[in-house]
């Protein structure tokens, strides 16, 4: 088990959180000057993950014995996008669970090897389709596809965290709502990152094509003005008014070059954040979250946006949504062995955490 880490609340006392909004300080606009607002308004929207490691299938659901279908199709603005559809053992079944994968790591719909991002983070490899295998002798039929810029889909910039992937989404449960047994079936969601802010907004803009989700399961979801902007590790060098001035000038680049058409697109610290579509997710939530990870704040910002699911519901009804912080001092089922993001991808595959998943979807769809 690994030790606790000391560090973080010197980093916290060190570097407070302060207000979204607030004004840039002399620190911040030193990090601006040097250029950390314009970097992270790269990583963002010019795909910096794209090709290589990205582009390939570690396993295929062949690996653990499930028979699939390669599926093509299209995102509401016309991007072409990859998926696979494995159907279930029985044919018959009424119940569905379409996974999405995160971005920024080299990743796709069957997971990553390990490899280091920006030359020094790590990133853990990953195994979709064994979650996959959990679900699909859970009796589920199961599609898992390619954001857009990873895997098979297609490469089409700017990438956005969400804010312009919610148009995968839409392709992807009008792909659902079109088949002609998976349209009546009960759907479990489980996108995680990028894929889950992804399917929040769509499902905000979209409520009548997510008739049939009867629960919602994630992990590392996020709300950009901390992730990006506002969080103890970039030591006080942050800032949302300089960073929403680095999309802004990124986006009218893309615009200029004819590659983005706004389509109420608006790129900004606060639009790539699940904080703002929770309150329009009236099911059942599981988000089971590393807690201590170097490149967010989940400590504080996690319960933040799990207070906004299901907002205005009636108590009784928000009390069935469930946040569970992973890591090496988490009580079990809880316990991981490290402390990086991808224990919380691994985590519903795992022998513990499927236990956990199953239970939840089991008490929400019998």
């Amino acid at each position: 088990m690994a030790p606790p880490c000391c560090f973080e609340k010197i980093f916290q006392s060190c570097f407070p959180h302060k207000a979204d909004d607030h004004e840039p300080t002399f620190l911040e606009k030193l990090g601006d000057a040097l250029g950390i607002n314009k970097y992270a308004a790269y990583v963002v929207m010019d795909g910096s993950w794209i090709g290589g490691i990205t582009d390939k299938m570690v396993r295929t659901p062949l690996a653990y014995g499930m028979d699939f279908e390669e599926v093509r199709f299209k995102a509401m603005d016309g991007c072409n996008l990859a998926g696979w559809y494995i159907p279930a053992k029985d044919k018959g079944s009424n119940k569905l669970a379409i996974v999405g994968h995160q971005s920024w790591a080299c990743a796709n719909k069957s997971g990553c090897i390990t490899h280091h991002r920006h030359g020094w983070v790590r990133v853990d490899a990953i195994d979709y389709v064994k979650l996959h295998k959990v679900l699909y002798d859970a009796g589920y039929h199961v599609f898992a596809y390619d954001l857009r810029n990873h895997g098979d889909s297609e490469k089409r910039l700017p990438s956005g965290f969400g804010e312009i992937e919610y148009m995968d989404a839409v392709g992807v449960i009008d792909w659902v709502n079109s088949h002609a047994v998976l349209k009546n079936c009960k759907v479990a969601m489980l996108p995680f990152c990028v894929s889950g802010v992804s399917f929040f907004k769509a499902n905000s803009l979209y409520p009548e094509k997510f008739k049939n989700v009867f629960a919602w399961v994630t992990t590392n979801i996020f709300h950009g003005p901390v992730s990006f902007a506002n969080r103890p590790y970039m030591f006080g060098m942050g800032n949302k008014k300089l960073l929403d001035k680095a999309f802004a000038d990124k986006q009218a680049w893309y615009e200029k070059q004819g590659l983005l058409k706004s389509q109420g697109i608006k790129m900004a610290a606060d639009r790539v954040s699940a904080k703002n579509y929770a309150p329009d997710v009236k099911v059942p939530v599981l988000w089971c979250d590393v807690m201590h990870d170097v490149l967010d704040f989940h400590e504080m910002i996690s319960p933040e946006i799990m207070a906004e699911f299901g907002k205005g519901l009636p108590e009784e009804l928000k009390k069935k949504n469930e946040l569970h912080f992973l890591g090496p001092n988490q009580p079990k089922p809880f316990t991981t062995r490290g402390r990086g993001r991808s224990e919380g991808y691994n985590f519903y595959q795992s022998e513990e955490g499927s236990k956990v998943l199953l239970s939840f979807l089991a008490k929400h769809c019998p």
